[in-house]
């Protein structure tokens, strides 16, 4: 599978987890915007429900707990991702970020940014979510792009998503 195909098909499963969370829960899943007073934009927040943390492998806060990543609109075509509420450092983190897929529905135009949603602590930390930033910009071409946010697991074998259930929201991005 080419890596645009596994893109297009990773937004697909998000969306359809997204709708089915939204009517699942009653729209817990789907965004809520927030004004942004300063900017005079709208930043979206789009939550991703983690999976079930059980045994050796669970993370402090229990099972389908909420990943939060903003986004919003900024300058030339691009959409700023924040990963807010950062989770106070605890080891199984080191294995864990955020991947947000996004596509912009009216160039066509796709790409993946990848955030750690966790804080540092103040010793050295190795393994690849340790480098990640909390905030990333894409150039994603001005027009509707819709982002999928899911949490992720490095394993032995690669990296899993441990999300049951992706979050997903849209804006138009000047």
């Amino acid at each position: 599978m080419s890596t645009s195909t596994g893109t297009l098909s990773f937004a697909a499963v998000a969306l359809g987890g997204a709708i089915l969370a939204s009517s699942l829960t009653d729209g817990v899943a789907s965004a809520a915007p927030e004004a942004n007073q300063a900017a005079g934009q709208l930043t979206f927040a789009i939550p991703a429900i983690g999976g079930v943390e059980i045994g050796p492998g669970g993370v402090p806060g229990g099972s389908f707990q909420q990943t939060r990543v903003t986004a919003r609109p900024q300058g030339e075509a691009s959409v700023v991702f924040v990963a807010t509420g950062l989770a106070p450092w605890f080891y199984q983190y080191a294995y864990r970020y955020v991947s947000v897929a996004w596509h912009n529905l009216s160039t066509g135009a796709t790409g993946t940014v990848a955030l750690r949603h966790w804080r540092r602590p103040s010793f050295p930390v190795t393994g690849y979510p340790a480098t990640l930033p909390t905030v990333a910009t894409a150039r994603t071409g001005a027009g509707l792009v819709v982002a999928a946010v899911t949490v992720v697991r490095e394993q032995y074998k690669g990296s899993s998503p441990s999300s049951i259930i992706p979050g997903l929201n849209a804006l138009i991005v000047p």
